[in-house]
């Protein structure tokens, strides 16, 4: 009878001859669980990989932060505009100070973006 019809789970990759047990808290019990389920992969082989030296994925992969990088980019294309819109057409529609305060603000995110993609850069590996 296989394992499917004896009710058991089947398992990813060689099943472990020698088990190894581990005491952990609830809220270890619970963080361990989730991060297994994120990374898609059984406890035992999450465990098993990251005593082995396995560095799991990412939650934020590469693409993001290429979204962002190009989030920052329109930041500054906009901000482009409202310097040429200041120059250009001065106090029409709207008061100079509305449009200096919109472009201040859109420095300050794009700075904001600029901290991010810096921090994100280091946690993210590089693809192959």
């Amino acid at each position: 009878m296989n394992d499917a019809k004896k009710g058991r789970n089947k398992h990813v990759g060689p099943r472990a001859e020698r088990p190894i047990w581990v005491g952990v808290t609830d809220a270890e019990r619970l963080t361990i669980t989730e991060t297994a389920r994120a990374v898609r992969l059984p406890v035992s082989a999450l465990l098993r990989k990251l005593a082995l030296g396995y560095q799991p994925p990412s939650l934020i992969d590469q693409e993001t932060l290429l979204t962002i990088i190009k989030l920052r980019g329109d930041f500054g294309r906009l901000g482009g505009l409202l310097k040429l819109w200041l120059v250009e057409e001065p106090g029409k529609a709207i008061s100079d100070n509305e449009v200096r305060a919109a472009l201040d603000m859109i420095l300050m995110k794009q700075s904001e973006l600029t901290d991010l993609i810096g921090q994100l850069s280091e946690i993210i590996p590089a693809k192959p």
